[in-house]
């Protein structure tokens, strides 16, 4: 019986062995399975993050050049706002772009009195107008304002000679 006994001992202890070896095997097995899980989700998470840091970068760029646009349109309406319309010249209703007095600018008030062609100016373009006699001309678009009245010049009357014995008709 004591055979038995150590027999029956021995069977009890290498089935717990055995047992305790699945247990191990079961619990590596699911180790491996949550470790593969928790590495698949640590990838997406890293795309997910590649794709935020792109798109923050577009973003980033996005902002800069937009800045840069404000900072241009900034300077531009500060540009514009130098000057006041007015209505020059003689002739139907000519109008150019006059440069504020001195006291109502804020930077390079020292600048000589001007003005610019209106319709370049609306469109972004900056360009003085020149005196030509009774016109100012636009050099970039050709345009011409009278500014004053052209003088009449006054003939004096024509004299008609006839061929046909010095008289005056």
């Amino acid at each position: 019986m004591l055979a038995e006994l150590s027999s029956l001992t021995t069977a009890l202890s290498v089935a717990k062995d055995l047992g305790g070896a699945l247990l191990n095997e079961r619990d590596r097995q699911k180790a491996a399975a949550i470790q593969a899980d928790l590495t698949d989700k640590i990838v997406q998470a890293q795309i997910q993050l590649t794709q935020v840091l792109g798109s923050i970068i577009e973003k980033d760029g996005l902002i800069q050049t937009l800045t840069q646009r404000v900072r241009e349109l900034e300077a531009e309406q500060a540009e514009k706002s130098r000057y006041r319309l007015a209505k020059i010249g003689v002739v139907g209703q000519q109008f150019a772009y006059e440069l504020r007095p001195a006291a109502e600018l804020v930077e390079r008030s020292d600048e000589p009195a001007h003005f610019l062609c209106q319709p370049c100016f609306d469109t972004g373009k900056k360009s003085v107008l020149q005196l030509r006699g009774h016109f100012a001309h636009c050099g970039l678009c050709s345009s011409n304002i009278q500014t004053e009245k052209t003088p009449q010049i006054t003939h004096p009357p024509i004299k008609r000679v006839s061929t046909w014995g010095n008289r005056d008709f």
